[in-house]
């Protein structure tokens, strides 16, 4: 299990993933190594990984860091705009082109998270996971499927947690109503 802060794609942004998963499964090759596709439920960008778990003290900073940032912070945008292997990892993405102020949310959801008292992580390449690849497979070349850019506004942070089969949402903050980037 893990927990961490994230984002889930609204319903036009999972038929967005849907298709592209359906292109992406209908041009791979025969020989293709298999691919353990992710379902709706499954589909997310982490925005801050904290770990294992969580404690009460550890949460109760969380929720009040959260707090404040969701009452500053402005949607922001992005756009989906296509997808890659990352053949280190043996995962398909859907690569996403952070604005800059997704980028500046990311390095404030970073600041305050080490002002909650977990250790700097690494810098966050925003994507959501399509499928998983066997361990030991390469990956095939990427059919260019065309994919158009879709547009992605990240409006709410929430604390998730795995479950068997997806995420649970442990709480959730919607950014400042009305607030749009500048």
């Amino acid at each position: 299990m893990s927990v961490f802060l994230g984002w889930m794609p609204d319903a036009a942004v999972q038929a967005a993933l849907a298709d592209m998963q359906h292109r992406i499964r209908e041009a791979l090759p025969a020989d293709a190594p298999r691919h353990d596709w992710r379902m709706p439920a499954q589909r997310h960008m982490t925005l801050r990984y904290l770990g294992e778990s969580v404690d009460g003290a550890q949460r109760a900073r969380i929720e009040a860091a959260m707090a404040g940032l969701a009452a500053e912070t402005p949607t922001a945008d992005a756009s989906m705009a296509g997808a890659q292997y990352w053949p280190h990892a043996r995962v398909l993405v859907a690569k996403v082109e952070a604005s800059d102020a997704l980028k500046a949310l990311l390095r404030r959801l970073e600041t305050e998270m080490q002002g909650c008292g977990f250790a700097k992580e690494r810098a966050q390449t925003a994507h959501i996971t399509l499928a998983y690849l066997p361990r030991g497979s390469q990956p095939p070349s990427l059919p260019d499927a065309g994919f158009a850019a879709a547009p992605l506004r990240i409006g709410r942070i929430d604390l998730l947690q795995t479950v068997p089969g997806g995420y649970m949402s442990l709480a959730s903050w919607p950014f400042a109503p009305g607030t749009t980037p500048a």
